[in-house]
């Protein structure tokens, strides 16, 4: 269990995700995070400030083992391994559930498909993210701006 507070929490791993933590590794280096996946098997790749978290992202047990009770914000990835329907729906789940444990949490989430964007913002999503934006520059962006240190 992750026991530190005011900490990203990242669900989903996909090449997104990673070449963000790549790009910007020097700027995150003081950043907290926790990765939830539950399909990442080479730990061994990741940047060393991040605590991963092997389980479902829509399991409330694996949301509280992240300490989703004290982070700051969520970042919810899209699944690569799944149609973007199913993408979309999972990470709008997702965020349900992490609303459900701690509804002030800010979330960005990132959306494949335009008609699901309205059903995330329903679900609380604060961002959204949709695929056809250079989504590295755009993660950092939405996750750092000056508006959201506020």
């Amino acid at each position: 269990m992750y026991i530190g507070n005011n900490h990203l929490v990242i669900i989903g791993w996909n090449e997104r995700v990673k070449n963000f933590l790549f790009c910007f590794g020097e700027s995150l280096s003081l950043t907290k995070m926790v990765l939830i996946d539950s399909t990442l098997e080479e730990t061994h790749l990741l940047p060393d400030q991040i605590y991963f978290i092997k389980g479902d992202p829509q399991d409330p047990e694996t949301l509280v083992k992240a300490n989703i009770q004290q982070a700051e914000k969520v970042l919810i990835t899209a699944d690569p391994d799944q149609t973007e329907e199913h993408a979309d729906i999972n990470s709008i789940l997702s965020l349900i559930a992490c609303k459900g444990i701690k509804p002030s949490i800010y979330s960005i989430v990132e959306i494949l498909t335009s008609k699901q964007i309205v059903n995330a913002r329903h679900a609380g999503a604060d961002q959204i993210i949709h695929r056809s934006l250079p989504i590295s520059h755009l993660m950092y962006d939405k996750l750092f701006s000056k508006e959201m240190l506020n």
